[in-house]
């Protein structure tokens, strides 16, 4: 790759290759190498005319599932990904972390929707580092459905972008992550019930040490994508619209949801709350 991208006399092909090559490696597939570009990337770059029939928005969603699900192990030291997107879904869904005292401009239909966050400064921080990790998780322990915004968007977003429905793999090369609507039905502006069960992997390691972190999507699932009409939540069948309230579930769900989920993220012995409340903090919503 460095022989083919960093000659002098390149042609107009290789040097449109190598800022791609940069673009893509420093923007939506990041990792923690800080100067280095993955390699799996250049092998969407041999035919520039085929670069516009990729989906690169599920390529960057499958790398960020990945970098986040190695982030989650005891001994991650950072986190990797499209970090970008992950900021910006954050402001959009929780207002009370955005930046303060802020209302973000209408961007216009050729802009890119992040671009409404650009050069904003971030939330107040906590001042004491020793407890900061402490506050925030206590902080999104006290949200609340109506401290969410379900629907940023669109209030029927897959009316905009249907394949928002697909439910199976995205893939960005070997890494394949699964990807199910029918968990987040408020995100489009229906009630959620409870889900299907999820798929399982071929093969799925996470031991603590992320350098360990394996997911094997058989390739057999891939073939849902090119099929979105047998492989998308059909949402109108599935659930209904918002009846009172934009977080509406169905009688069942909420009983369903604690019995399967962690519902707080921060032990609940009062350690925390001592450490935060003896700090001094700063935290504007």
């Amino acid at each position: 790759m460095a022989s083919r991208y960093l000659q002098v006399n390149g042609t107009h092909v290789t040097e449109a290759q190598s800022y791609l090559l940069l673009m893509l490696g420093s923007t939506l597939f990041v990792d923690k190498s800080r100067d280095r570009v993955r390699p799996v990337v250049n092998l969407f770059l041999d035919e520039l005319e085929e670069i516009d029939q990729y989906s690169w928005a599920s390529g960057t969603l499958a790398w960020l599932y990945r970098c986040l699900g190695q982030a989650s192990r005891a001994g991650a030291r950072g986190v990797a990904g499209c970090l970008t997107l992950l900021q910006c879904w954050i402001y959009e869904y929780f207002p009370g972390f955005r930046p303060s005292h802020f209302e973000p401009p209408v961007v216009g239909p050729d802009e890119a929707w992040a671009s409404r966050w650009i050069g904003q400064p971030a939330t107040g921080s906590v001042a004491d580092p020793s407890v900061r990790l402490a506050f925030y998780r206590r902080a999104l322990d006290s949200l609340t459905p109506a401290d969410v915004f379900w629907t940023p968007f669109h209030q029927r977003p897959h009316l905009e972008v249907r394949r928002s429905l697909y439910t199976g793999v995205i893939r960005l090369a070997d890494i394949g992550e699964f990807y199910d609507p029918a968990r987040c039905l408020r995100q489009f502006g229906y009630r959620q019930m409870i889900p299907p069960p999820p798929s399982r992997p071929q093969r799925a390691d996470r031991p603590e040490a992320p350098g360990g972190y394996v997911i094997r999507i058989p390739e057999s699932f891939d073939a849902a994508w090119d099929a979105l009409l047998s492989h998308m939540v059909h949402i109108d069948m599935y659930s209904q619209p918002w009846r009172t309230y934009p977080y509406e579930t169905t009688a069942d769900y909420l009983d369903w949801f604690v019995a399967h989920s962690h519902c707080r993220v921060l032990r609940d012995d009062g350690d925390a709350d001592r450490l935060v409340d003896s700090a001094a903090v700063r935290f504007d919503h």
